[in-house]
């Protein structure tokens, strides 16, 4: 997705958020509140996702020659942070994410989870992905 503007000037500003979809969902919902524009059913569909964040301790980019990294966020320090909603209709396009094998695996990003991992991660994250665009 696009950053937001605000972001524009700060340090080691990123054009792009990413996030891991973990689940699509699809309500059928009715507004009936003071500022409700109808009251008909409406379908309204939304993500489910666990962000990442840039790496700021490597450069990445055309101008450096090597592909830029992406790491979870820490459960721990940054919860409210971690996961998060998102609109379908935000999402400029998917991308490869490439697992960073030398760096290993970690278990301090996420607790035990069932929901945002798959059963065979053993409760481990990549510590980080290369985005290939």
């Amino acid at each position: 997705m696009l950053a937001s503007e605000y972001e524009k000037g700060s340090p080691g500003y990123h054009p792009y958020w990413y996030a891991h979809v973990i689940d699509i969902f699809h309500a059928r919902v009715r507004h009936i509140g003071p500022r409700s524009k109808s009251s008909e059913v409406q379908q309204i569909e939304f993500l489910f996702v666990r962000w990442f964040r840039p790496d700021r301790s490597m450069v990445g980019g055309w101008a450096a020659e090597r592909l830029h990294r992406v790491e979870f966020l820490n459960e721990a320090n940054e919860l409210e942070d971690a996961f998060g909603f998102a609109d379908p209709a935000h999402i400029v396009r998917g991308v490869h994410l490439i697992p960073a094998f030398a760096h290993g695996e970690t278990s301090r990003l996420l607790g035990p989870s069932n929901y945002a991992r798959r059963f065979q991660d053993d409760d481990e994250d990549w510590k980080y992905f290369y985005i290939r665009m």
